[in-house]
């Protein structure tokens, strides 16, 4: 994945409970904006709301439940899904979660995905998403219905 961040240390943490996590560089990073590739999967953190560990120095993976220690984090890395996000108007859109799904359920659990994933999140997905957002707002729509089309599969697929 593309934006990637180094974590301090749980002692030099400050702002857990405002739902920041501190960075080498000195800034400070959304807790729920990130995750951490664990194992073969990328692993999305719980909102703050779930986080009921951080004062002991452990966050929260949504999927499953798990804990991992702040103090291992080493460099966590955004799960922004840039294209979605453009032709859906907000990340936290319905259609921008089921996305992201997919992603870690889907593309993550092949080696091809895996691959498009890291082309996507070297820099592809963003750029891409910038020059329809700036040159081609006129192919949202067209846009939007193909991704309308995946989410409507992969959410019945799920059922």
């Amino acid at each position: 994945m593309a934006i990637k961040h180094q974590v301090v240390p749980f002692e030099k943490q400050n702002k857990l409970e405002e739902g920041l996590l501190r960075t080498e560089d000195g800034s400070y990073i959304q807790i729920s904006r990130y995750g951490k590739n664990i194992g073969h999967s990328w692993e999305r953190f719980s909102e703050l709301d779930e986080q009921d560990k951080l004062k002991e120095g452990l966050m929260k993976i949504d999927r499953t439940g798990d804990y991992v220690s702040i103090d291992n984090l080493g460099e966590i890395e955004n799960d922004d899904c840039f294209v979605a996000t453009a032709v859906y108007g907000s990340r936290d859109a319905p259609q921008v979660r089921t996305l992201r799904e997919f992603r870690d359920n889907v593309l993550m659990q092949s080696p091809t995905g895996r691959a498009f994933v890291d082309f996507y999140y070297s820099g592809a997905g963003k750029r891409t998403a910038d020059f329809i957002r700036e040159h081609l707002p006129s192919t949202i729509p067209a846009i939007r219905k193909g991704l309308d089309v995946l989410v409507e599969r992969y959410s019945a697929q799920k059922r």
